[in-house]
């Protein structure tokens, strides 16, 4: 395997289970928590792959998933929380476009 992994085992449980249990008890929860608990999905996968990611994937880690805790201060605020997760999609598009071209250029 040419590429590194970022996960131990027992982290990549860890993130299963908490997303397959934010699956469940989203069956009872309001429909806007849903966002919510995948947000604390990228911020645990964050910390969680930090120490061992590449200096671009890092620098993403830092400008985007510490915004997060400031996103559920105003998830009451539909508009402006919207505007919070559509800011961070676009930050998403721009770093895989970064690690694309990253790539493209190694091979």
């Amino acid at each position: 395997m040419s590429e590194n992994w970022v996960l131990k085992e027992g982290e990549a449980v860890e993130l299963l289970a908490l997303l397959i249990t934010s699956a469940r008890i989203q069956m009872e929860e309001p429909a806007h928590y849903g966002p919510l608990r995948l947000l604390t999905a990228a911020e645990r996968l964050s910390a969680m792959i930090a120490e061992r990611s590449s200096e671009a994937s890092l620098e993403f880690l830092h400008e985007n998933i510490e915004r997060i805790p400031e996103m559920h201060m105003v998830m009451s605020d539909v508009d402006a929380y919207s505007a919070a997760l559509d800011e961070r999609c676009r930050a998403v598009a721009a770093c895989l476009l970064r690690h694309s071209a990253l790539t493209e250029e190694a091979e």
